[in-house]
């Protein structure tokens, strides 16, 4: 008797063969089911299509969904019409030809190349997987050939096209002006020849409600913008435009590439081994002032790398502004007194203030020796309350986290024990019910009537036991909580500074506020939000 086969049917289908239509699904999957009717004891039990994914890799979905069904037992043979279908990473595909298939007990069929596991070892199966690797990496080779071909050829190969451009609708490897845009680009330009600051130049555009390019493009192709969340310009865009030699007509291309044909991983390429080809795009902005604006772009780089740079803050990555909820930037400063003396401060300035020129939020500043100074005395302040009276800050603490528990810890336990009592009484009741019904001392009508209350009073009891005991260990973890954070609290009762793993260990933010003026005086609120317990 012929032995039964569970046929996993595998077809792949790359980019490549969708674009030239050589090799089909369609004709893979005839040809495939034509041969598992005439195998006597092949069962099909599933097709399994991978349509525009690459033989470089195995991490296709339907083939991870097969190699699973083959390791559960469900599939015990995968036919394919060529070893290239089944991956062309010779690596890979011996491994799972030699080792795992093998090891599950799965046979493995291509037709085109004659391979049949069952016949025992195929020597030609290391040969065939070696020469379908060799394609991979000659295919990968002359597309990279004619993708530089093209970027020497100052043809647009990869991307959208640049803020202040669209592609030619008659040839989308060519560029055309979009005056509306190109007329914002030359107008950042022009201000930025001024002398103009990149937050300035940003605040100005977004003062004037110029849309900034993403959101631009999106809404003048008619997609929905509202997932994007940066809705305004930024220094960042404005610094990048101001850096694009598209805009003086030279294409810069091939950036980035692969680390190799199996790893897709992209990595910069160094500047002299990219693609710079001049007069390829229609010219935006003329060559004096480009060179105008890089001048200053580079006197201020210079500028900047000269300037001393701020020490990283103990207070990074938890400073929150209290109006946008955008971490908080730290800025060096340096104050000179008539005595000729020149002392350093650090301040933290909201981000999305910076980004957007003042536009979106407000500056939030506040100096880093004064956060120092306030989340030392507020931690020695709450260590002295401890020391003082530890039992009430713990029941304060106790209060506000369990205030939406309707009974208190005490009378919770209770209940819980009259519920299991009444309970163990229900099962009672309902047993000698069941044995009252059975030897007919009670009707039917009686035992449903009385059944049907039992059930929906335990039912009921149940669902009250359940929550009471969720709240009991919901209570019980934060109870430990609070007694954690008083222990560590208790610990930095003489604290006279603070460092970083100080703040680690107690502190989850810090929120800013803005700083009002007003009589003379100054007001900002600070809210720290302690781990475990939060704000207090």
């Amino acid at each position: 008797m012929d032995k039964l086969y569970n046929v996993g049917a595998y077809i792949r289908l790359s980019i490549e063969d969708s674009a030239y239509g050589s090799d089909s699904a369609e004709n893979q999957r005839e040809m495939l089911s034509k041969f598992i009717d005439i195998m006597p004891g092949w069962i099909e039990y599933k097709f399994y299509i991978d349509n525009g994914y690459t033989g470089a890799n195995f991490q296709r979905p339907s083939f991870v969904e097969m190699m699973d069904d083959v390791r559960s037992g469900r599939v015990n043979l995968i036919l394919v019409k060529d070893l290239s279908r089944f991956g062309r990473n010779y690596l890979e595909a011996g491994q799972y030809l030699e080792e795992e298939l093998p090891s599950y007990g799965c046979r493995f069929v291509a037709l085109s190349d004659g391979v049949d596991t069952e016949n025992g070892e195929n020597d030609i199966i290391p040969f065939l997987n070696a020469m379908n690797d060799y394609y991979l990496k000659n295919l990968s080779d002359r597309i990279r050939s004619v993708m530089a071909a093209k970027a020497r050829d100052g043809q647009k190969i990869a991307g959208n096209a640049p803020y202040g451009f669209w592609r030619n609708p008659d040839d989308h490897t060519r560029l055309i002006i979009d005056e509306y845009a190109a007329g914002v680009v030359r107008r950042i330009f022009e201000m930025r020849a001024q002398g103009t600051g990149y937050p300035s130049i940003a605040k100005t555009l977004n003062a004037d409600g110029i849309l900034p390019p993403l959101i631009y493009q999106l809404e003048k192709t008619g997609r929905d913008s509202s997932h994007i969340k940066t809705r305004q310009w930024i220094v960042s865009t404005i610094s990048m435009i101001l850096r694009r030699e598209d805009y003086i007509g030279t294409a810069v291309q091939l950036k980035n590439t692969v680390i190799s044909y199996r790893n897709k991983k992209e990595v910069r390429r160094p500047k002299d081994e990219r693609i710079r080809v001049e007069n390829a795009f229609p010219v935006i902005i003329g060559s004096e002032l480009w060179e105008a604006v890089q001048a200053i772009n580079q006197a201020a780089a210079e500028s900047c790398g000269n300037r001393e740079k701020a020490d990283k803050s103990i207070f990074s990555g938890l400073l929150i502004c209290s109006d946008c909820g955008v971490s908080m930037t730290f800025r060096k400063f340096w104050k000179s007194y008539p005595s000729g003396k020149r002392i350093s401060y650090t301040n933290a300035q909201c981000r999305t203030f910076q980004a957007t020129g003042g536009t979106s939020c407000s500056v939030h500043s506040i100096s880093g020796r004064v956060l120092h100074k306030l989340v030392a005395s507020q931690i020695r302040q709450l260590a002295e309350q401890i020391s003082l009276d530890e039992d009430a800050m713990r029941e304060s603490l106790i209060q506000r986290f369990t205030s939406g528990i309707s009974v208190s810890e005490t009378e919770s336990k209770k209940e819980c024990t009259r519920l299991r009592q009444d309970l163990h009484k229900l099962e009672f009741a309902i047993t000698e019910l069941y044995e009252a019904w059975a030897d007919g001392s009670v009707s039917e009508e009686t035992f449903t009537d009385l059944i049907q209350k039992y059930e929906s009073e335990r039912q009921e009891k149940s669902r009250r036991l359940v929550l009471l005991e969720q709240s009991e260990k919901e209570t019980a973890a934060k109870v430990s909580d609070i007694d954690h954070w008083i222990q560590s609290i208790r610990t930095h009762a003489a604290v006279k500074d603070i460092d970083r793993e100080l703040l680690d260990s107690l502190v989850e933010k810090i929120e800013i506020g803005e700083c009002i003026s007003g009589s003379g005086n100054n007001a900002q609120e600070i809210r720290i939000y302690y781990k475990l317990v939060g704000l207090l």
